[in-house]
């Protein structure tokens, strides 16, 4: 759920995630997936529709990063060429397997804490 930038202004009431609106084409996290996740350590916790939907985008970011970040360790591993276009990389024929995200997740995690 990429979200584009939308009024310079702080309206609380319609502008959620300061000022942004999510695009319809991006992907997204259910909050229905997102609810379920929270229930797990707190089965009788209460969360507002806001709150879901902050957790969502939050999860979205998460896998987005340890994506971006295990597809580096592939093409580490694989001696795979890379292509830099305005800073973003290319992969070409990297496969992001398990123990790629393994390799990463202690540092991600480090990073979000």
């Amino acid at each position: 759920m990429i979200m584009p930038p939308s009024s310079t202004t702080s309206d609380h009431r319609g502008n959620r995630a300061g000022g942004r609106r999510p695009s319809s084409t991006a992907a997204t996290i259910p909050t229905s997936l997102t609810r379920r996740c929270l229930q797990l350590h707190h089965p009788d916790q209460r969360y507002t529709k806001d709150a879901i939907e902050l957790s969502s985008e939050f999860l979205r970011l998460l896998v987005i990063e340890a994506r971006r970040r295990a597809a580096i360790e592939a093409e580490c591993e694989a001696g795979a060429e890379v292509e830099d276009n305005d800073d973003r990389r290319r992969k070409k024929g990297v496969e992001i397997r398990a123990d790629h995200i393994a390799k990463i997740a202690a540092e991600l995690l480090l990073d979000l804490s």
